[in-house]
């Protein structure tokens, strides 16, 4: 019997242990994530190849993942990792996968996530701002995070602080100029807020020009991103890049951003990248920015004229907010997301504030260029997608592929609530998350979502998560 048990082991059939480095590779690049992070569980040898596979390739879109609101009644963690009791706060972040209908609670690093809130979110990372306004760059699934200059070096944001040098409150100015002090017309005295109030009232939304890359160092610090910002007062652009100690802002007088989007060509090898911007009247600009820190930008290029929507949303009778969107290489498509008020809870005077808006319509809108000049022209939603779909929010407007993404339901908008926020609204309002068929016109709950977004902090946001670094 003993002869029989060593020639057995001698004679071992291959198992998946044996399977070729290059093939578990392979096999990893084309994982959604949630496989993607059970992988190196299977056995020593699959998770050597997790680790060796930093630079392997990746599926070139993931399944979305849908951030969700906290459930308030939930038992919360403590920061010692126990399960109840503890100060109140939440340390893991919940995401939906649309791929499987699952959620996923990931642990997430301090500050604590149920004290964030999301600004922006593209290439996997997270654009969070904390309970000081300060913002951070967050990756929820591997939970790196790089530092972002401080709101103070904004021009138009001062904090006054206690004795023990903590920010007390934060003063925002509304005032034409560089603000330095110096020529500034001002237009109403400064409003002052708190450190955690500051947040709702500044950050717009905010777009990853370029991601962090993870430097070969001794220190391995976080290098080569760039991150520009749509602020308050007066929807300004403001940008900051890895080694920069301050916001600088970009000197764009008389436009009111309300988005912008990286294009999809190659960065160029110098560092540039083409991003467009959009303003409030449909106008587009587009910008070739160096991502190197301290370098000025060149003055940005007018390439579209302004968009009207339908006559109801122009004549502001009903909410409209405008999204920037690349469809191909310079192919551009700008979509108008209409709101409607609901008077479900509050039937009586109600709060502006409080007053629910639901996504009632999108209107999209192509560019068509031409010799000399161009123009937008109305387009049917379905013909245009072609079977993609789009996610419009907070998070970078992208239009994503059926093929790399055949978990979306194709000529889909899925939508996200993006305001206007405050704090009231952030924690009262159910919030606007929904997904609106082109074809029929029905907008309804992501699937598996309906639960969660009985809850209302922090708001939703997409995540294409992403495990490089």
């Amino acid at each position: 019997m003993a002869m029989n048990k060593l020639v057995g082991a001698a004679v071992r059939r291959p198992g998946w242990a044996d399977l070729p480095r290059d093939l578990l590779e392979s096999v990893l690049g084309r994982l959604p994530v949630p496989d993607r992070l059970r992988f190196p569980g299977v056995c020593t040898a699959w998770q050597s190849a997790d680790a060796a596979s930093a630079t392997a390739r990746f599926r070139a879109v993931q399944p979305p993942w849908l951030m969700l609101p906290f459930n308030p009644t939930a038992r919360r963690q403590s920061p010692s990792g126990g399960g109840g009791g503890g100060d109140g706060r939440f340390l893991e972040a919940k995401f939906l996968s649309l791929s499987d209908g699952r959620a996923y609670a990931i642990p997430q690093p301090a500050p604590a996530v149920s004290e964030r809130i999301c600004v922006g979110s593209s290439d996997g990372w997270l654009v969070t701002a904390d309970a000081a306004s300060e913002l951070h760059l967050l990756n929820p699934l591997t939970g790196a995070q790089v530092q972002l200059p401080s709101v103070t070096t904004l021009p138009f944001v001062d904090a006054s602080r206690d004795a023990d040098g903590r920010v007390a409150s934060y003063d925002l100015r509304c005032c034409f100029g560089d603000g330095d002090n110096n020529g500034d017309e001002m237009l109403v005295p400064p409003e002052s807020f708190a450190p955690d109030r500051l947040r709702y009232e500044l950050y717009e939304k905010a777009i990853l020009v370029a991601p962090p890359r993870r430097q070969t160092t001794p220190s391995e610090s976080w290098g080569g991103y760039a991150v520009l910002l749509i602020c308050q007062p007066l929807y300004r652009l403001a940008i900051a890049r890895a080694g920069d100690t301050k916001w600088t802002l970009l000197d764009t007088p008389s436009r009111c951003w309300v988005d912008a989007v990286r294009a999809s060509s190659t960065p160029a090898a110098d560092g540039h990248q083409t991003v467009y911007t959009l303003d409030s009247v449909g106008r587009v600009e587009v910008w070739d920015m160096d991502v190197t820190a301290g370098t000025t930008l060149s003055p940005p290029k007018e390439i579209a004229p302004p968009c009207c929507c339908s006559g109801r949303a122009c004549s502001m009778s009903i909410p409209c907010t405008k999204y920037l969107v690349e469809l191909s290489p310079g192919h551009l498509l700008q979509v108008h997301r209409l709101r409607d008020k609901a008077h479900a809870r509050y039937k009586w005077e109600p709060r502006q504030e409080r007053v629910e808006y639901t996504t009632v319509k999108a209107e999209l809108f192509e560019w068509k260029a031409s010799a000399g000049h161009g123009e937008w022209a109305r387009v049917d939603g379905a013909g245009i997608l072609a079977g993609r779909a789009l996610f419009l929010g907070k998070s970078a407007s992208l239009c994503v592929p059926a093929e790399c993404c055949p978990e979306a339901k194709g000529n889909c908008v899925y939508f996200t609530d993006d305001g206007p926020w405050s704090h009231e609204r952030c924690h009262e309002v159910v919030p606007d998350v929904g997904v609106l068929d082109l074809a029929d016109g029905s907008y309804k709950v992501p699937r598996g979502a309906v639960r969660d977004l009985l809850w209302k902090w922090p708001p939703p946001v997409w995540v294409f998560p992403s495990c490089t670094n």
